[in-house]
C-alpha cells in the first residue's frame, strides 16, 4: 500500500457508508421528551488513543452517550475548547452531540461529532494540523423499517516541516494512506452500519493516526447510534461473565470479565445468548476450566423476564492444592405491576477439595485455608430493581493481594412509565 503524495489542494469529505443522512446534524427537533415503543442507543467522542506510550487516564475526550431510553426528544452534548491528549497532541472545538427523535413516522437515534482542529507537533520533525474533522451516525425507523446511515469529512490536512513552506494533502483513500515520514500515518476511517425486522445500528470514525514517535493508535471523531423494536414494558439492564479479577495488588493476576455476555436494553427476544472459553490462566497457579456465560430476556406488554447465567466447570488452584467443581451463578428477575421478584435460585458449587481431602463451608458461608486463600460462597446483593449474584469469591492469600469473583450474574429491569 503506497502513502498518497504530497498534493497543494484542500481535503475534500470522506464517502459516505450506507444512505446519506437526509436532516440536517445540528437538528434536534422541537417539542418535550416522550415515551416510545423503541430504545434508543447513541455515543460519541474526539479521540480515543490505544497502544504505546500513553497513561491509563489517555481514553476518550469529549465523550458523550445516551443510554438505553425509550425517550424520544432527549438532547446531550459534550464540549472542549481545548485538550492534550497524551499519545497525539492538541485537539481543539471538541463537540459531541447525540439526541433521539420520532416525528412524522420516523423515530431516530442521531450522534455526530466535530473536531475544528488537531495539531500533532513533534520538535525537529514538524507538525500537522487536520481542520473540521466530522463523524454523523443515524440509525432509524420508518414506514420501510429500520435503517442505518454514516458520514464522515474532513476539512484540510496540512504539514509543516521545520524547514520550508505548508503542504497540504488530500483526504486519505482506503487504498492510499497519508504518510509524514518519522511523524504519523493518517488512515481513512471506517463505517459500519446493519439493521433487520428488530434494530438497527451504526458506527462511523473519521480517521485514524498512527503516531511514529509514540507507537500510539488514535481514533479520531467516533459516533455511534442504535435503535432497537419492542421496548414494551421494561429496560433490562446486566451481565454475566464466569471470571473477573476484582482486585490485585500486583500485575500477576490481571483479568477482565470473561467471557462477558451483556444484556441488550430490550432483552433477547426469548432467545438465549452464549459464550464459552475452553480455559483460563489468573496467575500461572490459578486455572479454570469450561467457562461459560448466558442470558435470555424477554417482554410484553403486561410484564418482562429475564435470567444471566455464569458457570465455570472447575477451579484448580496450586495444582491441586485447591479444587472447586460445578461453580454456578444465576441472576432472574421478573416485574409484573404485581410486583418483582428477584432470586438467585440456581446459583451452586460443585464438590471441594484440598489436597485431595472434601471440604465443606461452614455456615457463615466463607472457608479459608491459612495462607493458600480465603473463599466466600453465594454473595448475593438485591436492589429495587433487581439482583446481582457472585457464586464463588475468590480471595489469594499469597501477598498478590487478589479477590477474584467465579459465577458473577446480575440483571436488573427498570419498569417504563409511559
Amino acid at each position: 500500500m503506497k502513502p498518497h503524495p504530497i498534493a497543494a489542494i484542500a481535503a475534500i469529505a470522506t464517502a459516505c457508508a450506507g444512505l446519506v443522512l437526509t436532516a440536517p446534524p445540528g437538528h434536534a427537533g422541537a417539542g418535550a421528551s416522550h415515551h416510545t415503543t423503541f430504545a434508543f442507543g447513541a455515543s460519541g467522542y474526539g479521540t480515543r488513543v490505544t497502544g504505546g506510550q500513553l497513561p491509563v487516564t489517555s481514553d476518550t475526550t469529549g465523550y458523550q452517550v445516551v443510554g438505553c431510553t425509550d425517550r424520544a426528544g432527549l438532547r446531550r452534548t459534550n464540549d472542549v475548547a481545548d485538550a492534550k491528549v497524551p499519545g497525539l497532541g492538541r485537539v481543539s472545538g471538541v463537540r459531541t452531540r447525540v439526541w433521539t427523535t420520532q416525528r412524522r413516522g420516523v423515530t431516530t437515534s442521531h450522534s455526530t461529532h466535530r473536531i475544528a482542529a488537531l495539531t500533532l507537533a513533534s520538535g525537529g520533525l514538524g507538525s500537522l494540523r487536520i481542520e473540521a474533522i466530522t463523524s454523523h451516525s443515524r440509525a432509524f425507523h420508518d414506514s420501510r423499517g429500520f435503517h442505518t446511515a454514516t458520514a464522515t469529512g474532513i476539512g484540510s490536512i496540512t504539514f509543516t516541516p521545520p524547514a520550508g513552506a505548508a503542504q497540504s494533502f488530500p483526504a486519505p483513500t482506503p487504498d492510499r494512506p497519508i504518510e509524514i515520514p518519522g511523524l504519523a500515518t493518517i488512515s481513512v476511517g471506517k463505517h459500519h452500519g446493519a439493521h433487520d425486522a428488530r434494530n438497527a445500528s451504526a458506527d462511523a470514525f473519521a480517521i485514524r493516526i498512527d503516531v511514529i514517535p509514540t507507537d500510539t493508535s488514535v481514533k479520531i471523531a467516533h459516533t455511534h447510534a442504535e435503535l432497537h423494536a419492542g421496548l414494551t414494558y421494561g429496560a433490562f439492564h446486566g451481565h454475566s461473565n464466569a471470571t473477573r479479577v476484582v482486585h490485585a495488588l500486583t500485575t500477576v493476576v490481571h483479568s477482565g470479565p470473561n467471557p462477558l455476555t451483556v444484556m441488550p436494553c430490550q432483552g433477547t427476544y426469548g432467545a438465549v445468548h452464549r459464550k464459552s472459553l475452553a480455559a483460563l490462566d489468573l496467575s500461572g497457579q490459578l486455572v479454570v476450566r469450561g467457562l461459560t456465560s448466558q442470558e435470555r430476556a424477554q417482554q410484553t406488554s403486561h410484564g418482562a423476564y429475564g435470567y444471566e447465567r455464569a458457570a465455570v466447570a472447575r477451579l484448580d488452584l496450586g495444582h491441586g492444592q485447591l479444587v472447586v467443581d460445578g461453580i454456578v451463578g444465576k441472576a432472574t428477575v421478573r416485574r409484573t405491576d404485581h410486583g418483582i421478584v428477584r432470586t438467585a435460585r440456581g446459583t451452586m458449587l460443585g464438590a471441594i477439595t484440598a489436597n485431595g481431602t472434601p471440604m465443606t463451608f461452614p455456615r457463615t458461608g466463607v472457608l479459608e485455608i491459612p495462607g493458600i486463600v480465603k473463599l466466600e460462597r453465594r454473595v448475593v446483593v438485591r436492589t429495587a430493581t433487581g439482583i446481582k449474584v457472585v457464586a464463588l469469591r475468590v480471595t489469594l492469600l499469597d501477598g498478590s493481594g487478589a479477590v477474584i469473583d467465579l459465577g458473577e450474574a446480575q440483571l436488573q429491569i427498570r419498569r417504563l412509565s409511559h
